[in-house]
C-alpha cells in the first residue's frame, strides 16, 4: 500500500464510513496493478505491451549449448565463481585509486569540509582536428536528399510501406496510400502532429487520422522496421560492424514541458517520458519502448 494513501484509510476507518475505506482500497490495488504492469512485476499472458519479461529470455535448455560460445564472444569465464573473484579484485582496485584521489584533496572527486562527497562535473573531450576534418570531408561526400526522398528511395530498396496492412485485413490499396503512409510516419516520427501535418502537406487531417487509424499499429510498424533491418544485414559494410549475434539495451528518460499534446498523448507538467531501445552489434536498432509515466 502506498505510504501516501495510508491517512486516507485510516481517517476512513475511523469515521466508520464502509464506503469511502472500500474505494481507497480499490485505488490502491488499482495504482499497485498499474506500477506493477509498468515494472513487469505482474504480467498478462497474451499481452505483447504486458507480457512476461522472462518470455524474452533464454530458457535453461537453449542457454545450455549456447553458454560457453557466448562467454566466448564476449570474453567472460563461464565459471561464475572466477567471474565473481575477477569482479572482486576489480571493485577493490578501483576502491584503491578513488582513496588515492581523495586523499589529494584537488582532484575530480573530492571530499568537503562538511564530509560530503563531491563529485565535478565531466569535461568535454577535446575533439582532434584530424578528427573534425575528415567529418567535414565525409559530410560533403554525402549528397544532399530531403526526408521524404529518402523515405520513396528506402521503400523501393525494402517494401516496407507494405508492411502497412490494413487492420481489418483488406487487401485493396490506394495508389494514394504510400503518400498518405510517409505523410503520418513523418508527423510521429517528428513530434510534428497529424493537424500540422496537414497544413504542410495538404493532405487533409481526415485522410492521415484513418490511415493512421487503420494501417499504423505496433504489430505493421515492427514489421517494417524488420524490413529495413534485413535489408541493412545483407550489406556488406554491416558485417565490419559485427555479426549480429549480440545486443545492447539503454533507456533515457525525457522531462515533458508544459502540457505536450502533440504525439497524441497529453500530458501533465513535469511528467517524464521514459524510452528504452535495444540495439544489435551491427547498430541495427530493432526495438523500441516508450512509456508515459506521470
Amino acid at each position: 500500500m502506498p505510504t501516501k494513501w495510508r491517512g486516507y484509510l485510516e481517517e476512513a476507518r475511523k469515521s466508520g464510513s464502509a464506503a469511502a475505506y472500500r474505494h481507497y482500497w480499490e485505488l490502491c490495488v488499482l495504482l499497485g496493478l498499474r506500477d506493477g504492469l509498468r515494472s513487469g512485476d505482474v504480467y498478462v499472458p497474451g499481452s505483447r505491451r504486458y507480457a512476461d519479461p522472462a518470455a524474452y529470455l533464454l530458457t535453461a535448455e537453449q542457454w545450455t549449448p549456447q553458454r560457453a560460445e557466448f562467454c566466448r564472444l564476449v570474453g567472460k569465464p563461464a565459471d561464475p565463481g572466477e567471474a565473481l573473484a575477477a569482479m572482486t579484485d576489480e571493485l577493490h582496485e578501483a576502491v584503491g585509486e578513488l582513496e588515492a584521489v581523495l586523499s589529494g584533496g584537488d582532484g575530480p572527486v573530492c571530499v568537503d569540509e562538511g564530509g560530503d562527497l563531491v563529485i565535478s562535473p565531466l569535461t568535454a573531450e577535446d575533439v582532434p582536428a584530424e578528427a573534425v576534418s575528415l567529418k567535414a570531408e565525409l559530410t560533403e561526400m554525402l549528397p544532399f536528399a530531403p526526408i521524404v526522398s529518402l523515405l520513396i528511395e528506402l521503400d523501393k530498396r525494402t517494401g516496407y510501406l507494405d508492411c502497412f496492412t490494413h487492420a481489418s485485413g483488406k487487401q485493396t490499396r490506394t495508389p494514394e496510400l504510400k503518400r498518405n503512409l510517409i505523410a503520418v510516419l513523418l508527423a510521429h516520427s517528428t513530434h510534428l502532429g497529424l493537424t500540422r501535418m496537414a497544413e504542410a502537406c495538404g493532405i487533409s487531417y481526415d485522410i492521415l487520422a484513418w490511415t493512421s487509424e487503420w494501417y499504423v499499429r505496433e504489430e505493421t510498424l515492427r514489421a517494417a522496421n524488420l524490413a529495413i533491418i534485413d535489408c541493412h544485414q545483407r550489406l556488406p559494410l554491416t558485417a565490419v560492424f559485427g555479426g549480429g549475434t549480440l545486443s545492447s539495451s539503454d533507456g533515457q528518460r525525457f522531462p515533458v514541458r508544459g502540457k505536450s499534446t502533440s504525439d497524441g498523448h497529453p500530458r501533465r507538467p513535469g511528467a517524464v517520458d521514459l524510452h528504452s531501445c535495444h540495439r544489435s552489434a551491427c547498430h541495427l536498432r530493432y526495438e523500441d519502448h516508450r512509456r508515459h509515466e506521470t
